[in-house]
């Protein structure tokens, strides 16, 4: 019961605190140079078979609880500072931990009529596909889980933000809008669902992630409409071996190209992307010969305004971590079943916006294969099953 208790001392401080500080914002008492916002999300899980964030095979786990704070400070018309704590469990990938997810300082260098460009330097967030950026606050997807085929939870440290810096530039025209971001930085990934999803449970040692790079180019027509986007990022992994460990100090390195699409009607909205992932392994020793691959993933989403609260959505994804290698051969022969080189997801949800500040959520999963799924959660691959259906409900709150 300790292991996924709901509610924490810890946590219980968090919320506390949370509450009394929305209750600060919304008095005013503040001063308008200083701004708070906050979040709470708690989510429930339960599955026929397999586990996500934590034990919902045939139970029900309330393993996904994010909590977070951010704090904005304008001192000056073009510099801006800003940051994020958050807390967050994710089931056995992430037990509960709290962290810095975004601080930095924002300097508009030039400002006109129709555009900016600026610098953000410090924790920044990654632009990657539609939804990496504001990830975190449930409000701004219309899902409980996002495509895993290209929002892996799993990894999800490894692309939400960086230390290092972003060069911005906005230009608004009479044909549409365009935006464009480049970040340097060092990914904050180092754990051991990354660790055994790229070598396995049998390795020891850490991976270090190597300053990388991240491009995003947006393009709106009527305000948000219509809205295109391409990111790219260059990703490299280092691993530092510990003593007995069977592996060498090898490299892997990750580039993903995402386009990004969806159209946004007064009450009918589309939305797809489609990822193409290069993939190398190298020089991790003998028994882990060099490797290169192409993931592909894909998922296309529709979502229909009910009623003016109430919204449903239905979404197919498909995931092949390798394109060559479609069926798992490779998979069975690392000693896993072959579903974990694929997934196919079916998904149907509704979200009830009950008031500006309270959002419920529920939706059905019926996914074919096991490629996203979490290790930490599913030590023993080999009792994993290919199809199967998973449920989820989700209580939101900001201010």
């Amino acid at each position: 019961m300790k292991k996924y208790a709901y509610l924490n001392t810890n946590n219980g401080i968090l919320l506390l605190s949370l509450f009394c500080l929305s209750g600060i914002a919304q008095a005013g008492i503040v001063p308008d140079e200083l701004k708070f916002h906050g979040f709470l999300t708690q989510g429930f899980f339960h599955s026929s078979d397999n586990n996500i964030f934590g034990q919902s095979d045939d139970g029900i786990t309330p393993g996904l609880t994010e909590i977070g704070l951010n704090v904005s400070y304008q001192p000056l018309d073009r510099l801006r500072f800003t940051a994020q704590g958050l807390y967050r469990r994710d089931g056995d990938v992430d037990r509960g931990s709290v962290k810095l997810d975004y601080g930095l300082a924002d300097l508009t260098l030039w400002n006109y009529a129709s555009g900016r460009i600026g610098l953000r330097a410090g924790r920044v967030k990654t632009p990657y596909g539609l939804y990496n950026e504001t990830r975190d606050v449930s409000f701004t997807h219309p899902t409980i889980l996002l495509p895993q085929g290209i929002y892996f939870n799993r990894s999800r440290s490894l692309l939400i933000s960086a230390d290092g810096g972003s060069l911005y530039a906005e230009q608004r025209t009479h044909y549409g809008d365009f935006s464009f971001k480049f970040n340097v930085g060092v990914p904050l990934g180092n754990n051991r669902e990354i660790r055994s999803t790229v070598l396995g449970p049998d390795a020891k040692g850490e991976f270090q992630a190597q300053p990388a790079i991240a491009a995003q180019l947006n393009y709106e027509i009527n305000g948000g409409e219509y809205a295109f986007a391409v990111s790219y990022v260059d990703l490299e992994l280092e691993y530092r071996p510990v003593a007995g460990d069977t592996f060498s100090s090898g490299e892997a390195h990750i580039r993903p190209l995402v386009f990004s699409a969806q159209y946004n009607g007064e009450k009918f909205s589309l939305t797809g992307e489609y990822d193409y992932r290069w993939n190398s392994v190298s020089n991790f020793g003998t028994s882990f010969p060099d490797f290169k691959s192409v993931t592909e993933s894909w998922y296309i989403q529709g979502g229909y305004q009910i009623l003016e609260q109430l919204r449903a959505n239905i979404r197919y994804d498909v995931l092949y971590n390798n394109k060559n290698d479609r069926g798992g051969q490779r998979a069975v022969a690392l000693g896993l079943p072959n579903h974990a080189a694929y997934a196919k997801d079916w998904m149907f949800g509704l979200r009830w916006d009950m008031t500006t500040s309270w959002m419920l959520r529920a939706e059905y999963h019926r996914i074919h294969g096991t490629a996203w799924i979490p290790q930490a959660d599913n030590s023993i691959r080999s009792l994993t099953v290919q199809d199967w259906d998973l449920y989820g409900l989700q209580l939101s709150f900001r201010f």
